[in-house]
């Protein structure tokens, strides 16, 4: 991966935390310069289009395709478009909200990824046909997704924006990103890394299990929205079939016993990003309950936990897992550590709080004590993460690599020339 362009995925990720800490800060203390809806909205933006999808993307160009593909300067143009956009819609949305500068920057980020999907889809590498199948389909369900957007805007323009149709179509676009996009090209990055035995006859079954129940478990947003029984029955049979593949995975990756090295520190974030994935398939089985189903879809900080549990615990973990030097780097110093530690006390305890006080509310128990300064206290440890994180990538992408040729003597030098 590029160095710079690792190091700007990572910095809108910092920016996105610092506008969670300055929302978690809005219930605490009083910021009258602040529009609170609209900082909401920068910091979705930035968190799902600066820093996921331009992650991914890193590792899509990276590791999916061929070296000689990878180095046309399309790549490098859809990357600073896209950082251009992000840009203004990180400037754009604390401003003004959804406003003329706000629109056109998202309007650039879609068209950028049409034409980042058109371009990886002709030029990804195909030998390994699992990963080149997952990739498609995390393709197809990212652009599938943003026919959500297209609807919004058509409500937008038609004064339908109060009305439930409204609120389905965002679920639509944040339900097909996470399970769709974000899942499929999450499952094709760890396919490349596993061998092609590993599911051999396996691999058909679970993929098509995979795929069917994405769209079977929208329907908690159509129960949630309608009312609708037959949108409960799909969620439960989805979530039947998602704890079947995911049975499947497990089971095979522990018979093929992979050489997947887990020893470096940075493989911490992996293992968080296992867990998650763990607890996101038991959550998708509980909420077949119906009063629990209703829990999950009307308390607000549920919902809150259950996209941050996305957000951080599986995709942005497993990002900092991909994009760190690893076993590469020469020595690993105390920095890596430091964000572990801040990182996993701030995402753990943002969730505890979150769940818990969803809980309070659906028990009708109260509010906890402390709770908007706990998850102000929890945003503030998340954002040292990401600054110590950035600090060792630093250190090792511009600091290591120098300092190896430093001490060099002139006969070292012939030497090492001699040998090659």
């Amino acid at each position: 991966m590029r160095k710079c362009w690792v190091l700007i995925a990572m910095l809108n990720f910092l920016i996105a935390a610092c506008f969670g800490v300055l929302l978690r800060a809005a219930f605490v203390w009083e910021i009258a310069w602040m529009d609170y809806r609209n900082v909401l909205h920068g910091h979705s933006h930035v968190a799902l289009l600066g820093w996921l999808y331009l992650g991914f993307f890193l590792l899509i160009h990276a590791t999916l395709l061929p070296k000689k593909k990878a180095g046309k300067s399309l790549y490098t143009w859809i990357f600073w478009l896209t950082q251009v956009s992000v840009t203004g819609m990180m400037l754009a949305f604390p401003m003004q909200g959804y406003a003329g500068f706000s629109i056109f920057f998202t309007t650039l980020h879609l068209l950028v990824s049409y034409l980042m999907v058109f371009s990886v889809w002709r030029d990804h590498d195909r030998t390994d046909i699992r990963v080149s199948l997952l990739l498609k389909t995390a393709l197809l369900f990212l652009v599938f997704s943003t026919l959500g957007v297209w609807l919004l805007a058509v409500l937008m323009a038609t004064g339908g924006k109060s009305g439930i149709l409204y609120q389905v179509a965002i679920q639509f676009y944040l339900h097909f990103q996470f399970n769709g996009w974000l899942l499929f090209i999450l499952l094709a990055l760890v396919a490349k890394r596993l061998p092609i035995e590993v599911f051999a006859n396996y691999f058909p079954p679970v993929f098509l299990i995979l795929v069917f129940s994405q769209f079977l478990t929208f329907g908690l947003v159509i129960f949630w929205a309608y009312g609708s029984y037959l949108g409960y029955l799909g969620h439960a049979l989805g979530a039947a079939m998602q704890l079947l593949a995911g049975a499947l995975i497990v089971y095979r990756s522990l018979r093929a016993r992979t050489p997947v090295s887990l020893h470096h520190p940075s493989s911490a974030f992996a293992k968080v990003a296992l867990l998650v994935a763990l607890i996101r398939v038991l959550f998708e089985v509980l909420l077949v309950v119906p009063s629990l189903a209703e829990m999950a879809v009307l308390v607000r900080p549920l919902i809150i936990g259950f996209i941050h549990l996305n957000m951080l615990g599986l995709f942005s973990a497993y990002l900092l897992f991909a994009m760190h030097p690893g076993e590469k780097a020469e020595k690993t110093g105390p920095w890596l550590y430091v964000s572990l530690l801040f990182f996993c006390l701030g995402f753990l305890g943002s969730e505890a709080y979150l769940f818990l006080q969803g809980l309070y509310y659906w028990m009708e128990w109260g509010r906890l004590t402390w709770f908007y300064e706990s998850l102000l206290v929890n945003a503030f440890f998340l954002s040292l993460g990401i600054v110590t994180y950035l600090v060792d990538l630093f250190s090792k992408f511009y600091f290591h690599t120098r300092i190896r040729y430093i001490y060099l003597s002139k006969k070292d030098i012939h030497t090492r020339k001699s040998e090659n």
